[in-house]
């Protein structure tokens, strides 16, 4: 019988695959409580924040712990995503040199492995969900495609700037201070609502700031969405995805002679 599938896409959907669960099974090599670290990160910040908000600043929205959970694990998936995907290359120099593979798996690769813990994380947030008594609604679905459009934006990003940290390696640690600044500048802590009138098309510039806020209505009932603002996440998520596939093409034998 003829395979369907092309030999290469094979090959390749194979080496993806081996790469995702060997980097994920890797991040906690030689650890005792291995995924659990992975998630004491989001819910130590989650326990600060909330007493924070809960307590000292008197915030008392329903629901209120999931909607800074929820926010807190999106934002973590991102900013693990985009680390790991800005690693994915020069991590694998050696292996870059020695067998052929087309390269942008291994980003590819990275990116997925963070996405593999944000699923366990969402696991976690829908058990907190169900015990807090949140009404599941079939609107609920429409918080897939933002789901996809997260992992698009991140891995989007993740190529481009694996591309730039092979010539600019202060690259690390210029993304470490981007991603903290980030955290404040997204609506994390707060609903969009918070955020005076006129500076709201700004804030929603920014495509995580709109599928933060979208996925808390849509999960939690907390905040408000707009076809016109979801339809903008999911397009622009798309194009960054697009254009960083692009420019990784590009660039991609350059990159090589730079290791």
């Amino acid at each position: 019988m003829i395979s369907i599938i092309h030999p290469d896409f094979a090959y390749a959907w194979r080496l993806f695959t081996t790469l995702t669960w060997t980097n994920f099974k890797m991040r906690y090599y030689g650890s005792i409580l291995g995924y659990v670290w992975s998630l004491m990160k989001p819910l130590a910040m989650f326990g600060v924040l909330y007493v924070v908000f809960t307590v000292v600043m008197k915030q008392n929205a329903p629901h209120y712990k999931l909607f800074l959970l929820l926010g807190i694990i999106i934002w973590d998936f991102f900013v693990q995503a985009t680390n790991a995907g800005m690693n994915g290359f020069i991590g694998n120099y050696q292996m870059i040199r020695k067998v052929y593979l087309p390269r942008i798996i291994l980003v590819m690769a990275a990116v997925s492995s963070a996405f593999i813990g944000f699923f366990f994380n969402l696991i976690v947030f829908l058990v907190f969900a169900i015990m807090d008594g949140v009404e599941w609604t079939p609107r609920m679905l429409w918080f897939i495609p933002l789901v996809i459009a997260l992992y698009l934006l991140a891995a989007g990003i993740g190529l481009m700037l694996s591309i730039i940290v092979v010539k600019v390696r202060d690259m690390l640690s210029l993304w470490e201070v981007v991603t903290q600044l980030g955290f404040w500048f997204t609506p994390i802590m707060y609903p969009m609502s918070n955020v005076p009138e006129k500076f709201r098309f700004y804030e929603f510039i920014n495509p995580m700031s709109g599928i933060v806020e979208y996925s808390r209505y849509i999960l939690v009932g907390i905040g408000s969405l707009t076809k016109m603002g979801y339809c903008y996440d999911l397009s622009i998520s798309f194009l960054i995805f697009c254009l960083g596939v692009a420019v990784f093409k590009w660039k991609e034998g350059d990159m090589v002679e730079d290791l």
